[in-house]
Protein backbone atom coordinates (compact mmCIF):
# COMPACT_ATOMS: atom_id res chain seq x y z
CA UNK A 1 0.00 0.00 0.00
CA UNK A 2 3.18 2.55 0.12
CA UNK A 3 2.10 3.73 -3.60
CA UNK A 4 -1.98 4.17 -3.07
CA UNK A 5 -3.34 7.42 -4.08
CA UNK A 6 -5.47 9.48 -1.96
CA UNK A 7 -7.65 12.38 -2.86
CA UNK A 8 -7.52 15.23 0.07
CA UNK A 9 -9.55 17.38 -1.76
CA UNK A 10 -12.25 16.62 -4.54
CA UNK A 11 -13.87 18.94 -6.18
CA UNK A 12 -17.07 18.80 -8.29
CA UNK A 13 -18.25 21.87 -10.06
CA UNK A 14 -21.79 22.15 -11.07
CA UNK A 15 -22.06 21.49 -15.00
CA UNK A 16 -24.28 23.21 -16.86
CA UNK A 17 -23.90 22.58 -20.44
CA UNK A 18 -24.90 26.36 -21.33
CA UNK A 19 -21.30 27.12 -22.20
CA UNK A 20 -21.14 24.36 -25.10
CA UNK A 21 -24.50 25.74 -26.58
CA UNK A 22 -23.80 27.50 -29.79
CA UNK A 23 -25.64 29.57 -32.41
CA UNK A 24 -25.95 29.91 -36.14
CA UNK A 25 -22.20 30.45 -36.90
CA UNK A 26 -20.68 28.87 -33.82
CA UNK A 27 -20.27 31.52 -31.40
CA UNK A 28 -21.56 30.69 -27.77
CA UNK A 29 -23.18 33.27 -25.66
CA UNK A 30 -19.81 36.42 -24.53
CA UNK A 31 -19.04 36.18 -28.34
CA UNK A 32 -22.61 36.38 -29.84
CA UNK A 33 -23.47 39.26 -27.07
CA UNK A 34 -19.67 40.72 -28.11
CA UNK A 35 -20.51 40.15 -32.00
CA UNK A 36 -23.70 42.22 -31.76
CA UNK A 37 -22.04 45.32 -29.91
CA UNK A 38 -19.55 45.10 -33.05
CA UNK A 39 -20.52 48.52 -34.49
CA UNK A 40 -19.79 50.17 -31.24
CA UNK A 41 -16.57 53.03 -31.31
CA UNK A 42 -15.57 51.61 -28.37
CA UNK A 43 -15.74 47.70 -27.23
CA UNK A 44 -14.80 46.60 -23.71
CA UNK A 45 -14.59 42.54 -23.36
CA UNK A 46 -14.61 41.36 -19.77
CA UNK A 47 -14.49 37.48 -19.30
CA UNK A 48 -12.83 35.00 -17.53
CA UNK A 49 -9.97 33.30 -18.53
CA UNK A 50 -10.97 30.29 -21.74
CA UNK A 51 -14.16 32.22 -22.13
CA UNK A 52 -13.63 32.46 -26.07
CA UNK A 53 -12.33 35.67 -25.99
CA UNK A 54 -10.16 35.43 -28.93
CA UNK A 55 -12.67 33.71 -31.03
CA UNK A 56 -14.91 36.80 -30.07
CA UNK A 57 -12.28 38.97 -31.93
CA UNK A 58 -11.98 36.85 -34.80
CA UNK A 59 -15.27 37.25 -35.52
CA UNK A 60 -15.51 40.98 -35.03
CA UNK A 61 -12.19 41.32 -36.95
CA UNK A 62 -13.84 39.09 -39.89
CA UNK A 63 -16.91 41.00 -40.31
CA UNK A 64 -14.84 44.36 -39.98
CA UNK A 65 -12.51 42.89 -42.94
CA UNK A 66 -15.80 41.76 -44.77
CA UNK A 67 -16.75 45.61 -44.34
CA UNK A 68 -13.35 46.50 -45.76
CA UNK A 69 -13.80 44.87 -48.73
CA UNK A 70 -17.54 46.13 -49.10
CA UNK A 71 -16.93 50.11 -48.57
CA UNK A 72 -13.12 50.01 -50.27
CA UNK A 73 -12.04 51.82 -46.81
CA UNK A 74 -8.44 51.84 -46.09
CA UNK A 75 -8.93 50.80 -42.14
CA UNK A 76 -11.24 48.61 -41.00
CA UNK A 77 -10.65 49.46 -37.37
CA UNK A 78 -12.28 52.90 -36.64
CA UNK A 79 -12.40 52.84 -32.65
CA UNK A 80 -10.68 51.00 -30.17
CA UNK A 81 -11.28 47.72 -28.65
CA UNK A 82 -9.86 46.36 -24.59
CA UNK A 83 -9.88 42.68 -23.88
CA UNK A 84 -9.23 41.57 -20.31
Amino acid sequence: MPNETINLVNVAYKQTGKSINTNDMGMREMQQRAYEKRASKHLLIKAPPASGKSRALMYIGLDKLGSLVKTGRDSPFYGSLVVS
